[in-house]
């Protein structure tokens, strides 16, 4: 009797054993399933919306550019102007950078709105810190948000001269939102 009990513990225990191999091998590989992301699985089964873009690939077109910042102007010592800057571009014909293209190779390209070449250059990025180096500046934007098809961009300007007597003082921050097409 005792070994009918055995016999049958041992049945159970090995069911069980071969129902949990059983579905421990039907787990599907998870992962990044789009081709066009950074880190893409090509053996993954499922996507676990882990997926990381560049900025290269794609052509980017600005939507909107928001200004915000101060400007001074004084001549010798007495404020001519002192303004606070605060707006929204979204006409097409004033967004610039309109179109950008960066490529794998680390070159970009800048079109304007009848997809004519402006200029073209370099570009690296380093963390959330792209530069991007144009025949005759360098500029560093900070990457606020990349994904498949939109990315937000930060520009600050902090600039002070004085000529002729006046002195000029501006900090502005622009945000550049854009979306892609591949």
């Amino acid at each position: 009797m005792q070994t009918k009990k055995l016999n049958q513990m041992k049945k159970i225990f090995y069911l069980l054993l071969v129902l949990s191999f059983v579905f421990t091998s039907c787990k599907k590989e998870e992962g990044c399933m789009d081709t066009m992301a950074t880190n893409y699985n090509a053996d993954a089964e499922e996507d676990d919306g882990s997926c990381l873009f560049s900025v290269a690939g794609g052509t980017w077109t600005t939507q909107s550019i928001a200004s915000n910042g101060t400007m001074t102007v004084s001549m010798m010592g007495i404020p001519i102007l002192d303004s606070t800057i605060s707006y929204i571009e979204t006409n097409a014909d004033s967004l610039e950078p309109y179109k950008l293209k960066f490529d794998e190779n680390n070159t970009y390209t800048e079109y304007d709105q009848s997809n004519s070449i402006v200029e073209g250059g370099t570009w690296s990025l380093s963390g959330d810190q792209l530069t991007v180096n144009s025949p005759d500046t360098s500029l560093v934007l900070t990457v606020n948000s990349v994904n498949k098809s939109d990315a937000s961009l930060n520009i600050v300007f902090v600039e002070s001269s004085s000529e002729d007597g006046f002195e000029y003082s501006i900090d502005l921050t622009q945000t550049i939102n854009l979306t892609r097409e591949y």
